[in-house]
């Protein structure tokens, strides 16, 4: 018998041209944020998502687009729901199976699965 299984849960926004990074955005432009966001988090889901040490899915935000099949590899995914943060965040959290659980934002260009 196994023992608890580790979850590891990557928060993304979708990837829309004007909606994301709007602080990055102010200084690059809407397009260069918008490619940057969408480039890292498939990068980020590449590096991360398929490591046997863990389970990975996506929490999306907004909600509508958890089922959305432009996001990469084909991993289960929910939507974040409402809230600040820190809502979001108690709320993915309690919503997985048993197990050690971490979360990770998209905006990591460096993180490694070491």
């Amino acid at each position: 018998m196994s023992g608890p299984t580790n979850h590891l849960v990557v928060f993304a926004r979708t990837p829309r041209l004007g909606q994301v990074k709007s602080r990055l955005a102010a200084d690059i432009g809407a397009v260069a944020a918008w490619s940057f966001c969408w480039h890292n988090t498939g990068a980020l889901i590449n590096r991360l998502a398929f490591d046997p040490r863990w389970s990975c899915r996506l929490a999306v935000t907004p909600d509508r687009d958890a089922s959305a099949t432009f996001w990469p590899g084909g991993l289960p995914s929910m939507g974040q729901g409402r809230g600040d943060l820190g809502e979001r965040m108690g709320r993915v959290l309690r919503g997985l199976p048993p197990g050690p659980a971490a979360i990770v934002g998209t905006d990591i260009p460096g993180i490694l699965p070491r």
